[in-house]
């Protein structure tokens, strides 16, 4: 059975629990202190209830997996699930892409995890929300690899006249020596272009596994009834609480 892998960046998860910490806080607070008045509290914490919802749709949720059958793209709203067959290539724009190749239109289902599926992804490209490619992080991937640094514009005595960015150079490449090849370039990137990377890979893997042609497995889209219920619920608490 081939492990399933799930890459996702660290600062949306961190985000989402510094988030969660700052909600509890304000309710033992709260719970200590009151409010002026029943509807005042109401509305605050209709307020935090709908921040929660976006927290988690927006940070929490989002995802890649990749597993033996595709890769599965969690959005805020919709997943999108792509069987490594019709994954022509990954790469990276505004975020992590992963362009699908047309296969047969999908028929409309209700999977187990409250995801009703609408459409067939066809031919295109998915976006990975979770996957986001900062301004710094472009510039970086445009100029390529770091190389390594030359002499520093400092030296110590007792070292040479070498200097502190020459030593610490030395360091990284003796460190970078032990590591594979594959490794140290994924470890010269930025995290989402280094997961772009190992998912094209393992898609060219993929791709050469042979597959059921009598019934293969379309690419499909799906909305995500639970992510949609944690804005809508919130934001319809939030009107009665306003209005009440």
């Amino acid at each position: 059975m081939t492990e399933r892998e799930t890459f996702r960046l660290a600062g949306p998860v961190i985000f989402w629990w510094i988030w969660v910490a700052f909600v509890a806080l304000n309710v033992i607070d709260d719970a200590a202190q009151g409010f002026p008045s029943p509807h005042t509290g109401a509305v605050i914490y209709a307020v935090l209830l709908l921040v929660t919802g976006l927290a988690y749709t927006l940070a929490l949720r989002p995802r890649v997996y990749a597993s033996g059958d595709g890769i599965t793209v969690l959005n805020p709203y919709r997943a999108h699930r792509v069987p490594w067959r019709l994954v022509t290539a990954v790469d990276t724009g505004d975020w992590v892409q992963v362009h699908v190749a047309h296969g047969p239109a999908a028929e409309p289902a209700v999977s187990g995890a409250g995801e009703s599926v609408t459409s067939s992804a066809g031919d295109g490209t998915v976006h990975c929300w979770a996957l986001y490619v900062s301004g710094r992080a472009k510039r970086k991937i445009a100029s390529g690899p770091p190389r390594p640094r030359g002499r520093g514009m400092f030296s110590l005595p007792g070292f040479g006249g070498r200097g502190l960015g020459a030593l610490a150079a030395d360091g990284q490449a003796a460190a970078s020596a032990r590591l594979p090849e594959e490794a140290r370039y994924l470890a010269s990137l930025p995290p989402a272009k280094a997961m772009a990377v190992r998912l094209d890979s393992r898609a060219t893997r993929e791709r050469a596994r042979p597959y059921n042609s009598d019934n293969p497995e379309p690419a499909t889209s799906s909305w995500s009834w639970l992510a949609l219920a944690a804005i809508l619920v919130p934001a319809a608490i939030l009107l009665a609480a306003i209005f009440a």
